[in-house]
C-alpha cells in the first residue's frame, strides 16, 4: 500500500545498482513515494525483476542495463533521460564493485576497475546530473559508501583496495556538497555497516551476519532525498 504522504511525488530519480540489494529496496520505496524512476544495473534480468516490483505504483519507469563505469554508455543514458524526462532531481550512486585481498596481492587491473565503478562513475554521473537539474527546484545526490571506508581499517583485513575507493567517495561527497551548493544540489553520503546483500556475503566468512537490511538503508536514503533532511548537505551518515 502506498504511503499517505508521498515524499517524492513529482520527483525524477536515477538509481544505480538497482538490480538487487540496497538499490532494489530503494527503487521500491521511491516508487511508493511517487518518484518516477530511472533504474540501471549491469544485470538486465535482475533489473527487470526490480521494475516488476515497482509497476503497481502510478509512476513512470525506465529500466536500462548500463555499466556505470563505461562513460560512453552513461552519455547515452543521459541523452535518453533528457528525451524522456527532461530533467533529473535525484541521483543515488549505489552501484559498487568489491574484491578482497592484501594490497601486495591485489592486481592493478582489479584496483583500477574498482576505482572506476566506486569513485569515477559517481563523479561522472554527478557531473551529468548537474547539467540537468533545475536550480529553482534543486536536487539531491546520495552516495552509498561503507562503514569500512570511514575509519578503523584494521577491523577489515583484506579490504584495502575497497576501503581506498570508499575513502575517495567520501572526499567526493564533501567536495561536491561545497561546489554544488550554488546549483542548489545537496550532496550527502550513507555509510552502512554489514547489509544483507550478495556483496556482503561474498566479502565475509559464512558465519558472519549482517547488521542491517536493504530496506533499513533505503529508509535513510529516502530521508536524505526528501525535504525532511533539508538543508543538510556534506554529511556522512554512518549506520550500524
Amino acid at each position: 500500500m502506498s504511503p499517505t504522504e508521498k515524499k517524492l511525488d513529482g520527483k525524477i530519480a536515477l538509481i544505480t545498482g538497482a538490480g538487487r540489494g540496497i538499490g532494489r529496496a530503494t527503487a521500491v520505496l521511491f516508487a511508493q513515494h511517487g518518484a518516477d524512476l530511472i533504474m540501471v544495473s549491469r544485470t538486465e534480468p535482475e533489473l527487470i525483476e526490480t521494475a516488476g516490483l515497482c509497476r503497481e505504483y502510478d509512476i513512470r519507469l525506465f529500466p536500462k542495463a548500463v555499466d556505470v563505469s563505461d562513460q560512453g554508455r552513461v552519455d547515452i543514458l543521459f541523452k535518453d533521460i533528457k528525451k524522456k524526462f527532461g530533467r533529473l532531481d535525484i541521483l543515488i550512486n549505489n552501484a559498487a564493485r568489491f574484491s578482497s585481498g592484501l594490497m601486495q596481492e591485489s592486481s592493478m587491473d582489479e584496483f583500477r576497475k574498482m576505482l572506476e565503478t566506486n569513485v569515477t562513475a559517481p563523479f561522472y554521473l554527478s557531473q551529468k546530473m548537474a547539467s540537468m537539474t533545475n536550480k529553482k527546484r534543486g536536487g539531491n545526490i546520495i552516495n552509498i559508501s561503507s562503514f569500512s571506508g570511514c575509519f578503523g581499517v584494521e577491523k577489515f583485513p583484506g579490504f584495502g583496495a575497497y576501503n581506498i575507493s570508499k575513502y575517495g567517495l567520501w572526499g567526493l561527497t564533501e567536495i561536491l556538497a561545497l561546489e554544488f551548493k550554488e546549483l542548489n544540489i545537496r550532496v550527502n553520503q550513507i555509510s552502512p555497516s554489514g547489509v544483507e546483500t550478495k556483496m556482503f556475503h561474498d566479502a565475509v566468512p559464512p558465519d558472519v551476519t549482517a547488521d542491517l537490511s536493504p530496506e533499513q538503508v533505503a529508509e535513510k536514503i529516502l530521508y536524505l532525498a526528501s525535504d525532511d533532511s533539508a538543508p543538510l548537505t556534506g554529511a556522512n551518515i554512518m549506520l550500524q
